[in-house]
């Protein structure tokens, strides 16, 4: 599981070359560095016999929101392995959780767990090529250093450095970057680190050379039922490898850590993140391995010699001695015997079944053997789980992270190379398409030029009410941490985002329902935003734009089909303005324990030109599940402005995104606040909820005073409120009942 969502559905390896270009090394050193560091494996690596260590991983996939965060799914194993080069080798599980806290409450014990914890095994002569690749792996990157790796990528020798070891011992460590020729989601991009002595692999630390996309990657066989407009992507942040140094003399994997998110379009972002850490090691070895052996370790990646030929007799016999011994030594360890004393003075003995012993199959081959406590309940206490994972921050150690984030920070960027994709097919038109007042049916075309270190994207539409042409082209730019993009657009703008009047559900139920909760102006102008891609907990935008009034372009919808005076509602009369303005979102989610999650969320905005104005707002979200069979949620938000405001600028109440059971834009002004309250049952899968909220807007002046919108309703929430129906009602003029459909509810 961990190699499928780690390395993003990974394809087929590419054969390189047998000539070596001229331009693969940048000079004698770092040719010497390449050719050390593959002996190193004959060297080293190869004479481990056998090891024994704790491993513990912990696992996480989460999905990001507007409301807050979510845990999709958690995992923390903890194990000893008792490994050997040349017979079978043994996991012993100590610990194991798993949650999929968006369907389920607490803990259970993993489905898959025999296999989870058997891919926690390594085989010292390809640890690394597990994670990077090998000569024979299919499903993995193109590890630089296998034979003809020069056809792929370049390499230079960097800086050398020092490392302290906690003897006292100093360990230089020279850097071999690694460059790839070109922009190959397969191949690599980041600095290994040697051990300048041994040069046997310290540290690793690396990103692909580009993101995953499923249009561009996947064979044209496996895309031929997936519309054109889905275009699924993963992109692997960063994989880091540290080493250790044990018995002064083999270096074995220490931690690995592995952040990545997937996304689909703006809609869909989910993260996933690993860390793993071997202690404990007790390592044997010296011998080199017999050449004419068949016999395949735990742990190891290598693959069956091409002609098929299976293990002689006398590896058959020891690999079923093997097999013995362990079933011996398994069966010994779940016998005790114990001695009680009766009335009589009897010596009784019983056989007492403490565990299972479970056989791993790695192809054709028994290699490993899982030990599970029979009693699987008590690896959910296990005491070396340490704390549980409330959320994705909890995943990854933060001193390890402090200590490599520099060598995270400074990944070269993704080499240049240009991509074309263009639209293709009908089918294409959906993916820019929507409904609103203004435009009706609204299509667009849209393509991606690919240069590697930039991407630029371009859309141009048109609606079929106003027959108005609009467009954006977009330049962006992906940093380690960050993420920067230039645009230049002329399009519709809206006053109240929080609706998301020109997403999918806005325009399913402009079409279907007569019924559009979006403000509108028209916008022609220039921005630059900026935003931390890690936690996203800051975002910034500067922009320069010309802003006019949009018109009511259509009453066309399906209601309007049977009763000609259903029509939708004006729109804003937004004010002509030439504004230059800049702002910055900061927000954050933290699970202070398992039932208590608290975020929140800072705006500030500030414009100039033709109105000089400034709005500041705060939103605080608390969502409290305790044990008991009732969970809440509370919204609390405010916010105000100085100086003249124009009708674009101010607050707008009314929707799925404040009031709800009013319209988008019931009540607007330059101040405003907002609580919403919902009560429902625990079980996050499915939930009843009631709910009631009040808000107001208008003059600054009337804050305290105001007359607020009143609505309560009941409704139903799934996966934890991913997604919502509520049934609501205005208790306050304009009042009425509304059906609101939803994404990223409290609850």
């Amino acid at each position: 599981m961990l190699a499928t969502v780690t390395l993003l559905a990974l394809a087929l390896q590419v054969q390189a070359p047998t000539g070596i270009p001229a331009d693969s090394y940048a000079d004698s050193a770092t040719r010497e560095l390449v050719r050390q560091a593959r002996g190193a494996r004959e060297r080293n690596e190869r004479l481990v016999t056998a090891y024994r260590a704790r491993v513990s991983q912990r696992l996480g996939i989460g999905i990001r929101a507007l409301s807050r965060d979510r845990m999709l799914y958690r995992q923390e194993l903890v194990a000893d392995i008792s490994w050997r080069r040349d017979s079978i080798s043994t996991v012993r599980v100590i610990g194991a959780r798993e949650g999929v806290p968006v369907a389920t409450r607490g803990d259970q014990v993993p489905t898959s767990l025999e296999s989870d914890v058997g891919g926690l095994v390594i085989d010292p002569a390809s640890d690394y090529l597990r994670f990077l690749g090998s000569d024979n792996d299919d499903d993995s990157f193109i590890y630089p250093l296998r034979q003809g790796g020069e056809a792929l990528y370049r390499f230079r020798q960097g800086q050398t450095t020092e490392i302290g070891l906690p003897d006292g011992q100093r360990i230089r460590l020279v850097a071999l970057e690694v460059i790839p020729r070109r922009a190959d989601y397969r191949l690599i991009n980041g600095t290994l680190w040697f051990d300048a002595a041994s040069y046997n692999l310290v540290r690793a630390v690396f990103r692909p050379a580009r993101p995953f996309e499923m249009r561009r990657d996947l064979d044209p066989d496996d895309l031929e039922d997936v519309p054109d407009f889905v275009n699924a992507k993963g992109e692997v942040k960063y994989v880091t490898l540290e080493y250790g140094l044990y018995e002064n003399r083999w270096w074995l994997p220490r931690y690995v850590g592995i952040d990545a998110v997937g996304s689909m379009g703006s809609w869909l972002n989910s993260p996933f993140r690993v860390e793993r850490v071997y202690t404990d090691y007790e390592v044997e070895g010296g011998t080199p391995p017999d050449t004419t052996s068949t016999f395949r370790p735990a742990g190891s990646i290598r693959q069956r010699d091409d002609d098929g030929e299976r293990p002689d007799s006398a590896r058959r016999r020891q690999v079923r001695d093997s097999v013995r011994a362990v079933i011996e030594a398994c069966v010994d360890s779940v016998t005790a015997t114990v001695d009680e004393a009766g009335d009589t003075g009897e010596r009784i003995s019983r056989s007492m079944q403490i565990g299972r012993c479970r056989e791993r199959n790695r192809g054709s081959r028994r290699n490993l053997t899982v030990v599970v406590p029979e009693d699987t309940a008590s690896l959910l206490v296990a005491p070396e789980l340490g704390e549980p994972i409330l959320q994705m921050g909890d995943i990854v150690n933060e001193e390890e992270l402090l200590a490599l984030r520099g060598a995270i920070d400074e990944l070269p960027g993704r080499p240049w190379e240009a991509t074309l994709r263009l639209p293709r097919g009908a089918s294409a038109l959906l993916e820019h398409a929507r409904y609103n007042r203004i435009e009706a049916l609204s299509l667009g075309l849209g393509g991606q030029l690919d240069l590697g270190k930039l991407q630029v994207q371009g859309v141009a539409r048109i609606g079929l009410a106003d027959g108005v042409p609009n467009g954006a082209l977009t330049v962006q730019r992906l940093t380690p941490r960050s993420r920067y993009t230039l645009r230049g657009y002329r399009d519709l703008a809206v006053a109240n985002p929080e609706n998301r009047p020109l997403g999918a559900v806005n325009s399913f139920m402009g079409l279907f329902a007569g019924r559009d909760d979006g403000e509108y102006y028209r916008a022609l102008g220039v921005e630059l935003t900026a935003e931390n891609t890690v936690s996203q907990w800051w975002s910034g935008r500067l922009w320069f734009q010309d802003e006019r009034a949009a018109e009511v372009g259509t009453s066309a919808s399906v209601p309007h089909l049977f009763d000609g005076d259903r029509r939708f509602r004006p729109n804003l009369r937004a004010d002509r303005a030439t504004q230059l303005g800049a702002a910055m979102t900061l927000r954050g989610t933290r699970a202070l324990s398992r039932s208590v999650v608290l975020g929140g969320q800072a705006d500030l905005r500030q414009e100039t030109g033709d109105f000089d104005f400034g709005t500041a707002s705060a939103t605080l979200r608390l969502v409290v599940t305790p044990p008991g069979a009732v969970a809440g949620g509370l919204t609390l938000a405010a916010g105000s402005s100085h100086g003249t405001v124009p009708v674009q600028g101010r607050y707008y109440l009314g929707g799925t995104g404040s009031v709800r059971g009013y319209a988008g834009g019931a009540i607007a002004g330059e101040a405003y606040w907002l609580a919403r309250a919902e009560i429902g049952n625990a079980f996050p899968a499915a939930r009843l909820i009631a709910f009631s909220d009040i808000g107001w807007a208008g003059p600054r002046g009337e804050f305290a005073s105001g007359r607020p919108l009143i609505g309560a309703g009941i409704g139903a929430s799934f996966l934890d409120g991913l997604v919502r129906i509520d049934l609501a009602r205005a208790l306050r003029a304009p009042t009425g009942w509304r059906v609101e459909f939803y994404f990223d509810g409290l609850l």
